[in-house]
């Protein structure tokens, strides 16, 4: 889970102040690019804006602000849209069912999980995984840590310093 997130910014030709802007926006996005790793890393936990800024040594607005610049969307649905993303990939590779790869996602109650899930992807798990057929291993273990690698690679979109799944 250790993959590169953000691909990094080529360094500016000349200096003065369009270099040091450069280095500010270079900065600011290995910063997300720590904290998305973070994320993916943490799937399974409860996840707080505020643990996030801390990392990044800005102050919760502050942070708030730089993720949405740079990503086009808040910290907390960015992590939902991951967990989320994740928890398709399990339904697509595994045999566990939706009550444990709701549990492997750290959602305690697997309706809500359902509810979530349905809002990002348009469809329940269930049917999602009706509609795509079933698969191989099951998630071994509720905590998450024994989940099957993160699949998803985040990709760059048209826009520069947006990052779409």
């Amino acid at each position: 889970m250790k993959n590169q997130i953000l691909e990094q910014p080529k360094p500016a030709n000349g200096n003065g102040s369009n270099g040091k802007a450069h280095g500010m926006a270079s900065e600011i996005a290995e910063r997300i690019g720590r904290s998305i790793a973070y994320m993916v890393e943490h799937l399974d936990e409860p996840l707080q804006v505020s643990t996030l800024a801390a990392q990044a040594s800005v102050s919760p607005s502050h942070y708030f602000a730089l993720f949405k610049r740079q990503t086009g969307t808040a910290p907390i649905d960015f992590f939902i849209r991951l967990r989320m993303n994740h928890a398709r990939e399990l339904l697509d590779s595994t045999a566990s069912s939706v009550k444990e790869i709701a549990a492997a996602m750290g959602y305690d109650d697997p309706f809500y999980f359902s509810r979530v899930f349905k809002s990002v992807h348009q469809v329940a798990p269930a049917e999602y995984r009706r509609r795509n057929g079933q698969t191989r291993a099951t998630v071994q273990s509720p905590n998450g840590r024994a989940m099957q690698p993160l699949m998803m690679s985040l990709q760059r979109t048209a826009q520069p310093g947006r990052i779409s799944f």
